[in-house]
């Protein structure tokens, strides 16, 4: 009895160590995520997530939190620098009518909405003239100090049919 006791503690700290050994991986699909950013540079991905107050209302303060996906490092989450806003950073203002309205620095031109449907975020956005949600963005960027972005691709999915939309736009 006294033998099994300690092999049962032995797996229980073992478990314990290895658990916290492994990093905390982001980037999963969850009911916050607005959308992301892809880009020509490597795997890592720019993550956009609505915060939500404790009533589940999107916090007014702070609505969007924008942060890395390292891939190169395993998934790990890294908070985005003052110098990356300036090409990933996001601009949030409250709509009386009930929306925010999103200017994104990688697409300025692009007039985007976060709403709440049915309690899940959503950014509405115009693609290919047509009314869609925005679920990724693929920038391909000149590497530089500061990125040059010489195109874009918005992919999100129709409002009307529920099909997936896409458009290039190219800005230089």
């Amino acid at each position: 009895m006294k033998k099994s006791k300690i092999i049962l503690f032995l797996i229980l700290v073992l478990e314990v160590f290895t658990v916290t050994d492994v990093p905390i991986v982001y980037g999963q699909i969850t009911n916050k995520n607005l959308f992301n950013i892809k880009r020509n540079k490597n795997a890592n991905v720019v993550m956009y997530d609505i915060r939500l107050d404790p009533n589940d209302d999107i916090n007014k303060l702070d609505p969007i939190d924008v942060y890395w996906i390292l891939y190169d490092k395993q998934g790990q989450r890294s908070e985005i620098k003052a110098f990356e806003k300036k090409v990933y950073g996001v601009k949030v203002k409250y709509n009386t009518e009930g929306y925010y309205n999103l200017i994104l620095k990688a697409v300025p031109d692009k007039n985007m909405k976060v709403v709440l449907l049915n309690g899940q975020p959503k950014v509405l956005i115009k693609i290919n003239n047509k009314d869609a949600y925005l679920s990724s963005v693929f920038v391909y960027a000149r590497d530089k100090v500061f990125p040059k972005i010489l195109y874009y691709t918005l992919t999100g999915i129709d409002v009307e049919n529920g099909l997936r939309v896409m458009e290039k736009v190219i800005l230089h």
